[in-house]
């Protein structure tokens, strides 16, 4: 009880350091007109993955990544918030701080479960075992902490609670991001691992979140697919088992984030299932995490990372918004921004039956902004135009845009931001869904440096950041080969 006690004393001590040093940076971080108004961002310093996100006690809790010491990747925290409505976020206390020999090197990726009104955080807890940056110089093994009130947690005395996964199945070097879940009357995970340079998912089972049981592999790379395989997530949508996961090293591909669709046989531990397909095919979008809610909405936060260093910013990353996946029975993944969202809605303007002509930048009064949601239909089969363009956070010259483009001819759209003003810059494309019907809806999202696409009521979406001088904030509608007709356009300033 004794080491207990002293372990506890620990923990405390390592989130009160962690605290006065996110309080000493906030004392001298300079307001920052790229930094989020709507999206969960940090403050100061390094955000990376959700963690923990989980309805409970009526409250929707988000826990991240978080370096509370720098706006650099580093000496990885727990952060933690909660809303009543998704949109509003009450910072918490930091939940889980590296104080133990099993994670001094940081408290890795996980997740959340209620069980007899406890919240239990499952994490992987980092060692650096070689001299820090050597490729795999980590020892990675599964911990638990619990809280009775949602906000103190206690590392357990059992940890780590899976120290190492069977030798010959995975590497313990490359062994993290549990997510657990119930399913008849006991306890499954699903981990990330590496193999071989293949990446897996793990399957494991326990009958009271303490001692575990490795089940099965429920799937693997066969060598295209990445080396390996982080943050998986298994859920049941619409009849189907879905499995989200991030391979990396995956062939022509930098950090991406996608699924799988089949069915899980619980008791053999057995999944069949199809094709990978992306999550999100913009710049930015990794490490996404699903909930289920009081209504029983399958809602999915993902990260959009960012080198804050490299830009002068005292933080770095913010979540993307809060999105309901729904599966319609074949397969696929239909993705809406949250429904909670509407109620950020503030100044409304509209626009209807509009020719967009070739040759000129088109604008609306009122119709601009770098905090708004836009809802545009197209009608193509008035339309003639070859290519339909809208161009976002655009300066008064037009010279600095970011720029989302259909190019109906080719059946693609591409998120353009080789003139976005700072930055990575790129362009990014997806394909349009065969069969495209007489409307072209795009349904934007801005917030300030945050840009979220659904198109065609979900069936793609596409994210990403920019950075643009503070004043670029018109938005102009432009056609090729063609004249383009707006049959609705909807517009929201949001709060």
């Amino acid at each position: 009880m004794e080491k207990v006690a002293q372990n506890q004393l620990c923990h405390r001590k390592a989130i009160e350091a962690a605290v006065h040093s996110v309080e000493k940076s906030l004392e001298i971080a300079p307001a920052d007109p790229h930094r989020p108004a709507y999206h969960v961002s940090p403050s100061v310093n390094w955000m990376n993955d959700p963690n923990g996100l989980i309805f409970y006690k009526g409250e929707y809790h988000l826990f991240y990544q978080y370096n509370p010491f720098s706006p650099q990747w580093g000496n990885i925290h727990w952060a933690h918030c909660k809303s009543k409505d998704l949109i509003h976020w009450e910072q918490l206390p930091i939940a889980l701080a590296p104080s133990e020999d099993y994670d001094k090197d940081g408290c890795f990726s996980g997740s959340a479960v209620e069980h007899e009104g406890k919240l239990y955080l499952f994490y992987t807890g980092n060692v650096f075992t070689t001299p820090t940056g050597l490729p795999d110089d980590l020892l990675q093994q599964q911990c638990v902490a619990v809280s009775e009130d949602g906000v103190n947690f206690r590392k357990d005395s059992a940890n780590p609670v899976i120290p190492a996964p069977p030798a010959h199945i995975g590497q313990t070097n490359h062994f993290r991001d549990p997510k657990v879940w119930s399913h008849g009357g006991k306890w499954y995970m699903v981990l990330g691992a590496r193999h071989n340079h293949l990446g897996k998912v793990l399957l494991y089972q326990s009958d009271d979140l303490l001692h575990w049981e490795f089940k099965s592999v429920v799937t693997e790379s066969q060598g295209s697919e990445g080396y390996m395989y982080e943050c998986p997530d298994l859920f049941a949508l619409g009849g189907r088992d879905f499995l989200l996961l991030c391979p990396e090293g995956m062939e022509g591909e930098g950090q991406i984030a996608g699924y799988y669709s089949g069915l899980l046989n619980y008791s053999a531990g057995t999944y069949e299932h199809g094709d990978f397909t992306k999550l999100d095919e913009g710049f930015e979008f990794y490490a996404p995490q699903t909930m289920t809610d009081a209504n029983g909405r399958r809602l999915m936060i993902g990260w959009m990372p960012m080198d804050g260093h490299s830009l002068g910013k005292t933080w770095a990353g913010c979540m993307t918004l809060p999105r309901e996946l729904l599966h319609e029975g074949d397969g696929r993944l239909r993705f809406q921004p949250a429904e909670e969202l509407k109620q950020l809605r503030k100044r409304h303007s509209s626009v209807r039956d509009y020719a967009v002509t070739e040759g000129e930048l088109h604008s609306f009064p009122e119709v601009e902004g770098d905090c708004l949601e836009m809802i545009l239909q197209f009608n193509l089969q008035r339309s003639d135009a070859s290519e339909i363009a809208v161009h976002v956070r655009s300066s008064s010259d037009s010279q600095e845009c970011t720029v989302l483009q259909a190019n109906l001819s080719e059946g693609k759209v591409s998120f353009d931001r080789t003139r976005s003003g700072r930055g990575p810059g790129g362009i990014k494309e997806c394909r349009l869904e065969a069969g495209l019907g007489d409307m072209l809806q795009l349904h934007i999202f801005l917030d300030r440096s945050t840009v979220e696409l659904f198109i065609n009521d979900g069936v793609r979406v596409m994210s990403g950041l920019v950075f643009p001088d503070p004043e670029s904030i018109g938005i102009r509608f432009s056609a090729k080969g063609g004249t383009a007709y707006i049959h609705d356009l909807q517009f929201w300033t949001l709060q």
